[in-house]
């Protein structure tokens, strides 16, 4: 037994010859909904969409579900029954999943049943059953390469031009699964329209950064021991409500990162990427801050963020407080200890 891939399920989709049943789950839900849609538009391009669609939310009777199934499609070969998020791929509903997976065993060929789940315990006889006899289907977070690859089509797709560095830059700007960067590169497609080009400098004009570029933006003014802007960023992340309490954690976590850098000087920035689980272009930068540093005064840095989280879960100390002290300190022309 083994899972299927988008791939497979793409070639399927392009020769009309899809299977009855299919599992889609995992982490990058605008991949799930993407192919969702592919799912409806099979069935559009096949007859009347409206009256052989389908959708069940949650914990619904599972006997409607397969009843559902057994009832032809109203001018067309194919009816198309979407569940999302039942539950029966989980703890919780043991009997309707062990119905379920009976029921998967006997559908009609003209029906096409599919569920999306956000939870799935591969343990479970109903996987079992779906993964025997259907299509399961993983959407893992692509990789780096293919995130790039992914944005210059898009944008290609609008008749505007981006390089690797751009769509690198706009990788490392914008926090989120691929959802949220469709959404920053639409925003970036209709302000780039007139010169049909993307730059760094586009990017950083219009599109909204995540949390984890607006501290690396913060721990970078530490860096270059400018306190006016470290304290702006901070008080800037205050204004929308970030929690503290992430922020002392991504603070920390970048020192972390300057620091293995620093251990590891010499090696390419994708063998430390590999050894330290990240991607590289998130490490360039890191790289380049690892040389204004020496290794006892990270190693402090660390340890000053650490004793600052216990400050703040004790109630030694106010959370803003207890961060203001932090970049006041490091963005010193002279740290103190």
């Amino acid at each position: 037994m083994k899972e299927s891939s988008m791939k497979e399920l793409s070639k399927s989709l392009a020769a009309g010859s899809l299977g009855n049943c299919y599992l889609f789950y995992g982490e990058e839900k605008y991949l799930i909904s993407l192919y969702e849609s592919k799912m409806k538009e099979f069935i559009a391009s096949a007859g009347e969409a409206s009256m052989n669609i389908d959708i069940f939310f949650e914990k619904e009777n599972i006997s409607n579900i397969l009843n559902t199934a057994e009832t032809m499609p109203f001018f067309s070969e194919k009816r198309l029954i979407i569940v999302k998020n039942s539950g029966l791929f989980s703890a919780g509903r043991k009997d309707d999943s062990h119905a379920m997976a009976e029921g998967i065993k006997n559908l009609p060929e003209s029906s096409i049943l599919l569920f999306i789940e956000d939870n799935v315990d591969k343990r479970g006889v109903l996987y079992k059953t779906a993964v025997k006899i259907g299509s399961c289907i993983e959407f893992k977070k692509p990789t780096e390469s293919e995130l790039i690859t992914w944005v210059v089509r898009e944008m290609k797709a609008r008749d505007i031009a981006i390089d690797k560095s751009s769509a690198i830059h706009l990788l490392r700007a914008v926090s989120g699964g691929m959802e949220n960067i469709y959404t920053e590169l639409l925003k970036l497609a209709a302000y780039c329209a007139d010169k049909q080009a993307v730059s760094e400098s586009d990017i950083d004009a219009i599109c909204t950064k995540g949390l984890e570029m607006r501290v690396f933006g913060l721990v970078n003014a530490l860096v270059m021991k400018d306190s006016a802007l470290a304290l702006q960023i901070f008080a800037n992340l205050m204004e929308i409500k970030e929690s503290p309490i992430m922020v002392l954690s991504l603070i920390a976590r970048q020192f972390r990162l300057i620091l293995a850098c620093a251990e590891m000087k010499g090696r390419s920035s994708s063998e430390i990427a590999s050894a330290l689980g990240v991607s590289p272009f998130a490490l360039k930068d890191s790289m380049k801050q690892a040389a204004n540093y020496k290794k006892e005064e990270l190693l402090s840095a660390i340890s000053d963020c650490l004793e600052a989280d216990y400050a703040i879960k004790s109630g030694k100390m106010g959370d803003k407080l207890a961060l203001e002290i932090l970049i006041v300190k490091y963005s010193s022309a002279t740290i103190v200890n």
